[in-house]
C-alpha cells in the first residue's frame, strides 16, 4: 500500500528544518518562501498540517495548534521527513507544565484558543528580536509569543511587539518577517488592511541595561524550558508571578521600579495613566492578555521582587500599600478582576508562598479590614497541586 492509499501527502523535495524552539507559523513562513512564495494556507496543506476545510487562523474559541493528532504528525512526517520531536516541538504543548497547566481533562490532543488564553498565553501575540530575525532570515521562536519573554538573551535587547510605522501590534497569524516579505497588518473591524512596508529585521532594538531584569529574564527562560522531571514546580512559579504581576498592574507605582531602565518606567507610567478610573485602574480582558512588551517587563520585574522575597507579604505591601491604604480603589479593582477570566485561572493555582498576599488583598478595600498580621513564615517555594 503506498502513501497515497494511506491518505498521506507526497514527500516534498525541498524542506527547511525548523530551528530549535521555532514557532509553527514561523516555519510555515520560511517554507512558503522557499517554495516560491506560496500562501501560508497552501504551505500548511502541502506539509500535511491541514487537510480539507481546516483553517490556519483560529478565531474566537476555535481550534488552536496546541498539540497535533497522531494522524497529523504522520502526515507531516510523510511530507517533510521531519522527526516526531521536530514536529511536536513547534506546538504549544512544549510549555505544558511551565506556562501552561500541567494536568487536567481539558488538555486533549487539540485544545481551544480559550484554554490557552486562560493561562495568560495569547497564541496570536508576537514579539520579535530584530537582530535574531535578521540573522535567521526572518524566523522567530515560539517562546517570544509568551508573556514571560520580553528580552533577547543573545543580543541583550528588549523584544519589539508593535510596528513603529503603522503602530499596530504584531500578530503571529499575519506577520511575515522573512526577508523580502513586508508584514501584513491584521484586519480592523473586519476590514482587511494593506501590507506595511517596514522591514521587520531593521527595526531599532532598545538595549537592556537593567542587570536585575536581564538576570530575571534568564531565570524565567530556564524555568520555561525546564526538563519534564522538574515540573510542575515551574508552573507554580509562573502562576505566582502572574498573580503578583496583576497586583503590580492594578496597584503599583513608579517607586516600585527603582533601578529599572527609563523606557520601562516610562512605558509603565504611561500605560497606567491611560487606564486610571474613578474606581481604580480599569482594563478590558483583551488588554490584560495583550499588554505592551515594556509593560510586561515592568509588571514581571515588580512581581519577582515579591515572589522571591524572604517574606512575600511585606514585599507586596511595599508595592501595593496594603497597610498604608487598605481602602485603595486599585485593590478593589484588582479584587473584581480576580473573580473573572483571565486572572481567575492564575489566582486559583497560586502556591502557599503567596497565600498571605492573596488573603491580605482579598480583605483590603472599602468596607474591609486589612489583614496584615505576620503569619507563619512563608512556605518554601514548592507547588503541591494535589492539595487542590
Amino acid at each position: 500500500m503506498n502513501g497515497q492509499d494511506l491518505g498521506l501527502p507526497r514527500r516534498l523535495a525541498l524542506v527547511v528544518e525548523p530551528l530549535p524552539g521555532e514557532a509553527l507559523m514561523s516555519w510555515l513562513n520560511i517554507m512558503a518562501a522557499e517554495h516560491g512564495g506560496l500562501t501560508r494556507l497552501r504551505t500548511a496543506q502541502i506539509t500535511g498540517l491541514l487537510t480539507g476545510d481546516e483553517r490556519l487562523h483560529p478565531q474566537g474559541k476555535d481550534s488552536a495548534p496546541y498539540y497535533p493528532h497522531t494522524a497529523k504528525i504522520a502526515r507531516m512526517q510523510a511530507a517533510t521527513a521531519l522527526t516526531e520531536h521536530q514536529v511536536t516541538d513547534m506546538f504549544w504543548h512544549r510549555y505544558r507544565g511551565t506556562a501552561l497547566h500541567p494536568f487536567g481533562p481539558h488538555w486533549v490532543e487539540e485544545t481551544t484558543r480559550f484554554t490557552l488564553t486562560e493561562w495568560w498565553v495569547d497564541p496570536t501575540a508576537l514579539r520579535l528580536c530584530p537582530r535574531c530575525v535578521d540573522e535567521s532570515g526572518g524566523r522567530w521562536l515560539l517562546a517570544w509569543q509568551l508573556p514571560w519573554v520580553f528580552a533577547c538573551l543573545t543580543h541583550r535587547c528588549y523584544l519589539v511587539g508593535a510596528c513603529p510605522v503603522c503602530g499596530r501590534a504584531f500578530n503571529a497569524y499575519y506577520a511575515n518577517p522573512v526577508h523580502g516579505a513586508p508584514h501584513r497588518r491584521p484586519p480592523v473591524n473586519g476590514v482587511r488592511q494593506g501590507p506595511c512596508d517596514v522591514l521587520l529585521w531593521e527595526l531599532p532594538a532598545v538595549p537592556v541595561e537593567d542587570d536585575e531584569l536581564f538576570a530575571l529574564q534568564q531565570q524565567l527562560w530556564d524555568a520555561l524550558h525546564a526538563p519534564a522531571e522538574m515540573r510542575p514546580e515551574p508552573f507554580g512559579l509562573f502562576q505566582d508571578l502572574w498573580a503578583m504581576a496583576s497586583l503590580a498592574l492594578f496597584a503599583a507605582h513608579l517607586d516600585s521600579l527603582d533601578g529599572a531602565d527609563s523606557v520601562v518606567r516610562e512605558a509603565f507610567a504611561d500605560y497606567c495613566r491611560t487606564h486610571e478610573g474613578a474606581a481604580g485602574r480599569r482594563f478590558t480582558t483583551g488588554e490584560l492578555r495583550a499588554l505592551p512588551v515594556l509593560v510586561h517587563a515592568a509588571m514581571v520585574r515588580t512581581a519577582a521582587r515579591i515572589v522571591f522575597a524572604e517574606d512575600p507579604l511585606p514585599a507586596a505591601d511595599a508595592v501595593a500599600g496594603l497597610s498604608r491604604d487598605p481602602h485603595s480603589t486599585a485593590i478593589v479593582a484588582l479584587r473584581r478582576a480576580w473573580t473573572r477570566r483571565p486572572l481567575r485561572g492564575a489566582i486559583r493555582h497560586t502556591t502557599a508562598r503567596v497565600r498571605t498576599v492573596m488573603d491580605a488583598a482579598n480583605y483590603s478595600g472599602p468596607g474591609f479590614a486589612p489583614s496584615l498580621q505576620r503569619r507563619s513564615p512563608a512556605a518554601t517555594f514548592t507547588t503541591d497541586l494535589d492539595e487542590r
